[in-house]
């Protein structure tokens, strides 16, 4: 009776234990994940998703001048007209009162081109070699459009914001440092009075240096200078006081000195002299190669400034004086007084030498070809380079200046020999 009775208490008994393990294991595993979960999830937390992450270095805001500046055009780009942007500046932000009539689908293809290229999606996971060929095709085809590519174009450069190509280190592939950059040299390429026009509503309006130097050269090919040099110069000062006044922010500032430069008068002289303290050999090359020998008193000034004599070598101005002696006599003079009164620093001599041998310096990047003097070897130019060394040597006492001169004198005389 008693063994039947433990018989049938066994299988009750192997059920209780079942089902307590079924439920202490329930148990750890419900444990186990409320432990790990708070874990896992700090770490993605801790940890960006890297579409997320990439997009942001790629997609970058331009700056965007006021339009408060006055600023009068010397003459209108072209008549007023129903189909054009007037050329009253104080409406150069306006769009146009009607395009030129395109196909409701030419304009939507475009449209949807423009759209497609940049959206920051397309750039999640870098720029491949492909997707930078998808782009060069894309450009070229934007640019095939023509016209109707035009209010698309300009809805993309109003926003003000720029794809970087040569932040993902693709800028070659695709051929422009930029989004922008490509969108702009689009509409040099379509030409004609509506691109001309925008081109020249980005000039007024950019406060990038890249964008101010190109555009300038882009309106170079379409218009007479007159017509947007002034819109050029208010542009590249108004952008160069403000690289002055504030931090680095890694974009090169030298296409403003090549605008500034090229198209340059009496007016812009004060804010190079006031950008010297920070820029040196940019300001002082400028003001050496202005039109019309325009910034050569200024320079002059800089020349004789102990102050600028005493910053690092002390050639910031005596050298391009010394790159524009050989156009202007009054450069010549102001660089005989000088090395007769003993203020050319020792360390100023070799590189002062060197530039009356036709050793120029210049911009390392150059938008409008050479922004050097033209150097000619002929027998007359060579004797005079000779004549204003003879000058000098007569006049300084000093060593390292007589060592320096000499030498040069004897590279002129072997070139002239030859």
């Amino acid at each position: 009776m008693s063994g039947d009775a433990r018989t049938d208490r066994n299988p009750e008994s192997h059920a209780v234990r079942l089902q307590l393990v079924l439920a202490v294991g329930a148990v750890v595993l419900l444990l186990g994940y409320f432990a790990f979960r708070p874990s896992n999830s700090s770490t993605e937390s801790a940890l960006p998703r890297e579409p997320v992450a990439r997009s942001p270095q790629l997609v970058v805001a331009v700056p965007k001048r006021h339009l408060g500046t006055p600023m009068v055009r010397e003459a209108p780009v072209r008549e007023t007209s129903p189909t054009t942007t007037p050329s009253d500046p104080t409406q150069l932000g306006a769009a146009p009162a009607q395009w030129p009539s395109t196909s409701a689908g030419s304009l939507a293809a475009t449209q949807g081109l423009v759209t497609r290229m940049a959206q920051p999606e397309f750039f999640h996971d870098g720029i491949t070699p492909q997707k930078a060929e998808e782009l060069k095709r894309s450009f070229k085809e934007l640019a095939e459009q023509g016209v109707a590519a035009v209010p698309a174009i300009r809805e993309y450069l109003e926003r003000f914001q720029d794809i970087d190509f040569d932040a993902a280190g693709a800028g070659k592939l695709v051929g422009y440092s930029s989004m922008r950059m490509g969108m702009l040299d689009a509409l040099g390429q379509i030409g004609g009075p509506e691109a001309t026009e925008l081109s020249l509503q980005m000039l007024l309006k950019t406060g990038d240096a890249q964008e101010i130097g190109f555009l300038a050269k882009v309106l170079e090919k379409q218009l007479p200078p007159e017509q947007f040099r002034q819109a050029a110069l208010t542009a590249a000062t108004e952008a160069l006081a403000q690289a002055s006044s504030g931090k680095p922010d890694g974009r090169s500032i030298t296409p403003v000195f090549e605008v500034l430069q090229k198209y340059g008068d009496e007016s812009v002289v004060g804010v190079l002299e006031q950008a010297v303290g920070k820029w040196k050999y940019p300001a002082t090359l400028v003001l050496a190669g202005m039109p019309d020998g325009a910034g050569i008193p200024a320079l002059i000034r800089l020349a004789q400034d102990p102050a600028i004599r005493g910053s690092g070598t002390g050639d910031y101005a005596l050298r391009p004086l010394a790159q524009a002696a050989m156009q202007y006599p009054e450069a010549r003079a102001a660089l005989v007084d000088q090395a007769r009164l003993d203020q050319i620093p020792e360390t100023a001599w070799p590189t002062l030498a060197a530039s009356l041998t036709g050793n120029y310096i210049q911009y390392g990047s150059q938008l409008f070809s050479t922004t050097a003097p033209r150097i000619v070897w002929t027998s007359d130019q060579i004797s005079l380079r000779v004549a204003i060394i003879d000058q000098l040597l007569a006049v300084t006492s000093n060593a390292a200046g007589q060592q320096a001169l000499q030498r040069a004198r004897a590279g002129l005389v072997s070139r002239f020999a030859k």
